[in-house]
């Protein structure tokens, strides 16, 4: 988890800062490496669509899934909970929780940041799902989602579309 300050131009053009609220998103990937310096290598990362080959149901022999989750700083976080869809599945196929740091410790990364700064401050948490193997059963949508300080609404965070090539 870090926070810091997110500057994004969008406005209504009357000085007004729009109304902050809760988002994310997520990089869908064959592979994700850690690098000297903390960096993040994510490899083979998909665009909207994955295109297979093989015939459903198909074994990936790994899949990942990175997200990050921003929260305005007026709503911090008790606890992020990340859960993971795939096609032909009604319920999760992962339900994890996320570590996220106390609300005191929130607090008090919030306090550190500089006062003359106009952006208001965001929570922001993030991690990874690595599935290995991934048996993906039927064409259709894998989805992330969290579900924020125990729900009961989840924040969707991405889909990627599953199909099969000759389609």
């Amino acid at each position: 988890m870090y926070v810091g300050r997110i500057a994004d131009g969008v406005g209504r053009g009357d000085g007004e800062i729009p109304a902050m609220r809760r988002y994310g998103y997520s990089i869908f990937c064959d592979d994700i490496r850690s690098e000297a310096g903390g960096k993040l290598s994510f490899i083979g990362c998909y665009n909207a669509v994955m295109m297979t080959t093989q015939r459903f149901p198909l074994v990936l022999p790994k899949f990942c899934i990175h997200f990050h989750v921003f929260s305005p700083a007026t709503q911090p976080y008790t606890s992020v909970t990340a859960r993971c869809y795939v096609p032909g599945e009604a319920e999760p196929i992962a339900q994890e929780p996320i570590e996220v740091p106390g609300l005191l410790d929130q607090q008090n990364l919030l306090d550190s940041l500089p006062k003359n700064v106009t952006v208001p401050p965001y929570i922001v948490v993030a991690s990874s799902l690595v599935f290995a193997p991934l048996e993906i059963r039927e064409p259709g949508m894998i989805h992330i989602r969290v579900v924020i300080n125990g729900g009961p609404d989840e924040l969707h965070l991405g889909s990627l579309q599953v199909m099969s090539a000759s389609a």
